[in-house]
């Protein structure tokens, strides 16, 4: 039953599970609501006078003030506030909202101002305050919207209780934040706890605890008896119950060296290239268990426990510490994600990451940490318009219409408000700050100008531990080239990389990798080239590619797995509709201009699946290769300009053999028998390249260390080697 906070009167909390739920914990007694109406009403005021007004208007695009503009009229809308006393206001404001969107700006908006100055990026970057304060504040005094407890994911597995943790914790943290409901929150929070102390494989199942758990240690961390934000709220009850919890997902060792799940800290035979379960499961999970062993290890009702390895809190720590030191070190020499740009679960990956920059007690640990999260802004921020990725991706279920980041929100102010996900929470609550070179970067889509990218992340598997439940990575040689060609009016990109068997890769690699043209405008749109996932949800080693600037050419591999047709989709929404001419397919964008042709064969149109979004183009011969070329609107004099050059581009396909020259004067040749890898003027594809991130403003040589992010004349050094100071 849901919790129903009546204003100034008690509140009954019946923390009773669905019916199918296998636990039962005890209901509690009711308790008197310790917020009056008056008294939230004043302290919400009081928040909204800590946001200048000055600071708003000085905000480049001022994505949080048009917001607030926008929310104070559909609250006179909503109620019913029509009357001739404030109709005047009622009107101002509306029409100011109406001005805002005709100009093409929203909260959340891009940033599109060039040279953007000092006072400009910290206006931003201070932003943040005011941008998670409003998120917050909307759900103030909002019931518990408990989620259910689903059924196992699959044979075998316990119940599924992400969803349902994460409301709880969701709650609580909001109620911390905005000091409401205090008790309750309390109960959420032992609710949660109880849950996990009465059902241990849901507990330890992969998809549960470590989801939630690095903000129940960020509760401790802020609210706790020792908290650094208000010490006390959490309860001496909760604080037991969170920990005793985490104390059986943290002690136990897995019988055997195959088990699915980190204990111990492994580096110093793997240098943390043994990736368990998923790269992001493996982040989540390590980043508990450092974060529990921290605040055991002084604690008297844990300090003297030994975990299943015989080992205490204290040793655990100290091996904890040395492995996070060298997990960061390694992805910053080695190219970051193996789950490359993957919007959802480089947000999963890196929640544990802000509580390790806010609370690790070794200065060096925190500055690595601190600088790592810089490097991952650098690198999403340089290939992102709004908020939306570009580039080749991995673990990607939906490319055709993705949201916004939602750090991207909080942290720069691009893309859409995000709201109150358990996700961010730790993002949310968090000191750290990006440096103002990388808000430059994220936020002056114009100023970057025309540029390429390249990054050398890693995907290969040692194919002689190919049963073990650990994904042993391979750093000794080249497997995958990430490119992109990024433009203020479209992001082409894809990950090169060579005709291999399928069990060469990693599946966190190889999963749904996704290419293909990011298109500028409201709303963005895309042209993606891809296979069907003939299971509806997953499909690996898809297709391989070659791209230079905005000439992209691809084709399935027949070392594919769980891949069907080959197919591009276009979408509705933000391009004009694909017009057939010459064997090419054209479209037009809000400032670029794009052309399809798929080489081998004829083409149908699906049509009716994801049809309010766009259409699918349908390969009549699945291994056809597929050409596509993008460009700015401002290098053609016209669209029918852009289907001309298109048109007498030369080309030829013999023998399996596609020669080709793109709009940009490159020529290509693509062996579509997957004899050989691709070559671009003559020279094969270098999947192996000496920089390991290769970028105007990101840039790094292979297994160095030391990171160079500049935009202008701001620059930022990130030598994880000798790490310092977060620079301002």
């Amino acid at each position: 039953m849901e919790a129903r906070i009546n204003r100034g009167a008690y509140v009954k909390n019946e923390y009773a599970l669905e019916k199918q739920n296998a636990s039962d914990p005890p209901t509690t007694e009711g308790f008197r609501q310790s917020l009056s109406r008056k008294w939230r009403q004043s302290q919400q005021r009081k928040r909204r006078e800590k946001i200048s007004a000055t600071s708003r208007d000085k905000r480049v695009g001022a994505p949080t003030c048009q917001y607030l503009i926008r929310k104070t009229a559909l609250e006179f809308l909503t109620n019913r506030f029509l009357t001739k006393s404030n109709f005047a206001m009622t009107r101002l404001l509306l029409c100011t909202a109406a001005f805002s969107l005709l100009m093409g700006s929203t909260f959340g908006s891009e940033h599109t101002s060039r040279n953007l100055s000092e006072d400009d990026l910290i206006s931003i970057r201070n932003g943040f305050d005011d941008r998670v304060a409003e998120t917050f504040q909307t759900h103030t005094g909002q019931p518990l919207q408990r989620a259910k407890i689903k059924p196992p994911l699959g044979p075998g597995r316990p119940l599924f209780s992400r969803d349902y943790s994460w409301s709880l914790l969701t709650y609580a943290a909001r109620c911390f934040w905005n000091n409401e409901s205090i008790a309750s929150a309390n109960i959420a929070l032992i609710e949660n706890a109880d849950f996990y102390l009465g059902h241990l494989p849901e507990l330890c199942d992969r998809d549960n605890t470590h989801w939630h758990s690095e903000m129940l240690l960020r509760l401790i961390e802020q609210y706790g008896k020792n908290g650094s934000k208000r010490p006390g709220v959490l309860s001496t009850e909760s604080e037991n119950k969170i920990l005793e919890s985490l104390w059986l997902y943290c002690k136990r060792k897995e019988p055997n060296p195959d088990a699915a799940h980190i204990s111990i800290a492994d580096h110093e035979n793997t240098e943390t290239w043994a990736v368990m379960e998923s790269e992001n499961h493996h982040v989540q999970s390590f980043c508990t268990l450092w974060h529990f062993a921290k605040l055991a290890k002084h604690r008297p009702r844990f300090k003297d426990r030994l975990y299943d390895d015989g080992r205490s809190s204290a040793e655990h720590y100290a091996s904890w510490n040395e492995y996070i030191d060298l997990y960061l070190t390694e992805r910053a020499k080695k190219g970051l994600f193996v789950e490359m740009m993957s919007l959802s679960y480089n947000t999963d990956l890196l929640k544990g990451i802000f509580n390790i920059c806010d609370f690790a007690e070794d200065q060096t640990l925190q500055y690595k940490a601190t600088m790592y999260l810089d490097l991952y802004f650098s690198y999403w921020g340089q290939e992102q318009i709004n908020g939306i990725s570009g580039g080749g991706k991995s673990r990607i279920y939906t490319d055709i219409n993705p949201g916004t980041s939602g750090y991207g929100y909080f942290f720069f102010g691009v893309g859409e408000d995000p709201g109150l996900r358990g996700q961010l929470l730790t993002a949310m609550t968090t000191s750290y700050r990006p440096s103002l070179v990388v808000v430059d970067i994220v936020c002056d889509i114009q100023g970057r100008g025309v540029y390429e990218v390249s990054q050398r992340p890693q995907g290969m598997v040692d194919t002689s531990l190919l049963n073990r439940p650990a994904y042993n990575l391979r750093t000794d040689g080249g497997g995958i080239l990430r490119y992109s060609f990024c433009t203020p009016s479209f992001i082409l990109g894809t990950a090169m990389l060579p005709s291999r068997p399928n069990d060469d890769w990693a599946k966190i690699s190889s999963q749904n990798r996704s290419h293909g043209a990011l298109l500028s405008g409201k709303p963005i749109s895309f042209i993606l080239p891809q296979c069907e996932k003939t299971n509806g949800r997953t499909a690996y080693n898809t297709q391989w590619s070659v791209q230079k600037k905005g000439t992209l050419i691809c084709q399935k591999l027949r070392s594919s797995a769980g891949a069907g047709r080959s197919m591009v989709w276009f979408s509705k929404n933000g391009l004009t509709k694909p017009l057939l001419e010459n064997g090419w397919l054209f479209a037009e964008a809000n400032s670029a201009y794009a052309a399809v042709r798929v080489v081998d064969g004829g083409f149908t149109w699906e049509t009716k699946k994801n049809a309010n979004l766009g259409k699918w183009l349908i390969c009549e011969n699945d291994y056809s290769p597929i050409i596509l070329e993008v460009a700015e609107k401002a290098t053609f004099d016209s669209f029918e300009t852009f289907r001309e050059t298109v048109a007498n581009q030369a080309w030829e396909f013999q023998d399996n053999i596609l020669q080709y020259t793109g709009l940009d004067g490159d020529s290509f040749t693509f062996f579509a028998d997957h004899s050989k890898p691709p070559e671009i003027n003559g020279e094969t594809i270098n999947y192996a390249p000496s920089d390991v991130f290769d970028s105007p403003f990101l840039q790094s040589q292979w297994n160095s260390g030391v990171v160079t992010i500049k935009k202008g004349v701001r620059e930022r050094v990130l030598d994880f080697n000798k790490p310092t100071e977060a620079a301002k």
